[in-house]
């Protein structure tokens, strides 16, 4: 067995899975810092895929959750969150009677746009630091292999 482990052993210091995890906790902590020093004290990084994808027009409950993947149990409980917050709010569906259009308020969108402008400062930072042209064909890496996850599904 102490064989068979050192034989699948992985160059730690190259290991996509962790290179992965310790990306996003970084990214995570650096918005989280960023956004409380920037007085959105009740922000969570659950929220984020929320309210990014939630565009002027609104959203539909089941568009949204389609989009980021969660579960209506989940989409309740956070859209409930983000009401009481007033970041969004919710109205009825003017194309379909027996849905809701999630819109946000104004201090959602403030919050969105505030985001979004920090992201792309700290996007700017990467690509001085690597390079606009490593940066893309990172970019363009990553889109590649959630693509391989997608169609694995299929």
């Amino acid at each position: 067995m102490h064989r068979e482990l050192e034989r699948v052993c992985i160059d730690n210091k190259n290991n996509f899975a962790r290179i992965l995890h310790q990306l996003k906790r970084e990214f995570d902590e650096w918005s989280m810092d960023h956004l409380s020093k920037d007085g959105f004290f009740d922000m969570k990084m659950g929220y984020m895929a929320f309210l990014m994808n939630i565009s002027s027009d609104g959203i539909t409950n089941n568009d949204l959750a389609k989009k980021i993947r969660v579960t209506k149990q989940a989409m309740s409980k956070t859209l409930k969150e983000l009401e009481n917050l007033d970041l969004v709010e919710l109205k009825p569906n003017p194309n379909d009677a027996r849905s809701s259009l999630i819109l946000l308020t104004e201090y959602g969108m403030k919050t969105v746009i505030h985001c979004r402008q920090k992201v792309s400062g700290l996007t700017e930072v990467y690509k001085k630091t690597i390079g606009a042209k490593k940066y893309k064909e990172m970019l363009e890496s990553l889109t590649a292999i959630i693509e391989i996850h997608q169609s694995m599904k299929l």
